[in-house]
């Protein structure tokens, strides 16, 4: 299969242990594994993953703390725990058996596993640090700067600086020229991909990087008892560290210097994992906190939470989840919080409802009720009319008059084109969530527009809205133009029981009209979302 033909690489999570570990499969043959460097994930491996497909079944998994996994419960991990819970999710997998590559820092991961754990046929590393002496802890300090999302933004300047010099000197902070590295810049494309990956990492994007500065992989590699393969490219910068790895003394270690030409790379890597190994298994069923369920065209990623025997309430809001996954840390009871299609880890549809819809059918969930936040909330109602649901709540709405709607929408999710230089599209975005929450829509200037709710303002909570909107930046309107599209008429058509908070905020300007139009019960929004959530317990 040609590198940069379309393919669909599908989407899971394993419960391994108490820790969900996010998968991506693709392909058909042979089980394979690949694990990414740090602060990657999974998404690093697409294009390979594309290119091996026709010979392979290839999982590729994002480590603890990376990408969609969950992190580590220790302040400071080492190799030794990323190994066990690494020897966790291949287990859950099934895929103790199957030929393992890692890359970087995640090749000292699987090295310690295999050192321990010497089950699968072949282990590929691709690029292995061995300094004669470890970093001091001084020096891991500085190299792993905090990343600390700050309410004002100001953290992005600072992380997309921290980026762009970690892709020319080594150390990043070491600026001149005796520490400038000799590769090529990468283009806007992967900058693009690796801030999603840093940005998804946030606090946790140093846990498995320190962890490998600490760790010195010359006696495992000297004890490991399966044919094992270190290789680097050319133009790897841990190139270099190949004759120590030559030394080990271990009969099973072989070391292979590798072109720079990326194709023949790809044929070196086909040919390594062309070895006895096991057939792929079956991916697990879905039933985490964090699960994807499938639609025809593309997985819908939802966030499942709360407890207890009530009727799940469904949760949407739109452009972004940032209000969503307040109000279902507020309520009570299950909650069920789809990224909706366009937005973070669900693909793009073109017709949303009956995506969500499908998605429930799959999950078994026959009764719920829909609680529509601000935008979203016509999609909610038509949802709710579509699967019977039990109540709608409506907590805000956009304008019910066709020409007020259209100047609402302008502008509401424009395009931000990618900037490689500055980072500029990180703070556009940034500040594109940050005034809606001060004015709605965000780009009115009238003092009318003025929000009278507390603004959502946490850092961390407009961090995450932020990383999902740079996931899908063509497709993170689609939802909120799509509810828009409905209009007036959606209300109408309502006959399921409706509940309406009303509010000085401008957001809630249109919702006493829904009295008349569909006979919700009106009811006054109070300013915290744990007074809303009591008041909606106590109906």
């Amino acid at each position: 299969m040609p590198e940069n033909a379309p393919f669909a690489a599908s989407r899971f999570y394993v419960q391994a242990g108490d820790r969900l570990v996010h998968v991506r499969q693709a392909g058909r043959g042979p089980a394979v594994v690949m694990l990414h460097d740090s602060p990657r994930s999974s998404r690093l491996h697409l294009p390979t993953m594309a290119a091996l497909a026709d010979r392979y079944t290839v999982f590729a998994l994002d480590t603890a703390g990376y990408g969609l996994s969950d992190p580590i419960d220790l302040p400071a991990p080492r190799i030794e725990d990323f190994a066990t819970a690494l020897g966790e999710a291949l287990a859950a997998l099934g895929l103790e058996k199957a030929p393992l590559y890692a890359t970087h820092t995640s090749a000292k991961i699987a090295l310690a596993y295999a050192a321990r754990c010497p089950a699968m046929p072949r282990l590929i590393l691709d690029g292995l640090s061995m300094p004669e002496v470890l970093a001091e802890e001084g020096f891991i300090a500085a190299y792993m700067r905090p990343f600390r999302p700050e309410a004002s933004g100001g953290y992005l300047a600072s992380e997309w600086g921290r980026l762009r010099d970690m892709l020319r000197w080594f150390p990043w902070f070491a600026t001149n020229p005796a520490q400038r590295m000799t590769i090529p810049a990468p283009d806007a494309d992967w900058m693009a991909d690796y801030a999603i990956d840093l940005f998804s990492a946030g606090e946790h994007y140093s846990d498995a990087y320190a962890a490998a500065m600490r760790y010195d992989p010359a006696p495992d590699l000297a004890r490991v008892a399966v044919p094992t393969i270190v290789a680097a490219r050319q133009d790897d910068v841990l190139h270099g560290y190949l004759p120590r790895a030559a030394e080990s003394g271990n009969p099973q270690v072989t070391t292979q210097s590798l072109p720079a030409d990326r194709r023949a790379w790809l044929d070196w890597l086909a040919q390594a994992f062309a070895v006895e190994g096991q057939a792929a298994p079956a991916p697990p069923a879905q039933s985490g906190a964090r699960r994807y369920t499938s639609h025809a065209q593309g997985p819908i990623h939802w966030t499942v939470s709360g407890t207890g025997e009530g009727t799940p309430w469904v949760i949407l809001s739109a452009p972004t989840t940032l209000h969503a996954h307040r109000w279902a840390t507020a309520l009570n009871g299950p909650c069920l919080v789809p990224d909706l299609p366009g937005f973070g880890e669900s693909d793009p549809a073109t017709d949303i409802l009956e995506a969500l819809e499908a998605g429930l059918r799959e999950m078994g969930i026959n009764e719920v009720q829909v609680l529509g936040l601000g935008v979203a909330s016509p999609l909610a109602a038509a949802l709710g009319k579509n699967i019977g649901a039990k109540r709608l709540v409506v907590d805000g709405l956009p304008p019910l008059d066709p020409e007020a709607a259209a100047r609402f929408g302008e502008g509401l999710c424009p395009p931000i084109p990618f900037d490689p230089l500055a980072g500029s599209h990180n703070h556009q975005i940034w500040h594109i969530l940050r005034d809606g929450e001060a004015q709605w829509p965000w780009h009115a200037a009238s003092p009318a527009a003025i929000r009278q709710l507390p603004p959502m303002l946490e850092a961390d909570g407009l961090h995450q809205a932020l990383t999902g909107v740079l996931k899908q930046p063509l497709h993170w309107g689609d939802a909120a133009n799509a509810a828009l599209a409905l209009g007036r008429q959606v209300w109408a058509d309502l006959t399921l029981p409706v509940q309406a908070f009303t509010h000085a905020d401008p957001a809630y300007a249109d919702a006493p009209q829904l009295a008349a139009l569909c006979g919700a019960r009106l009811a006054p929004r109070p300013d915290t979302l744990a007074q809303a959530a009591a008041l909606l317990e106590t109906v």
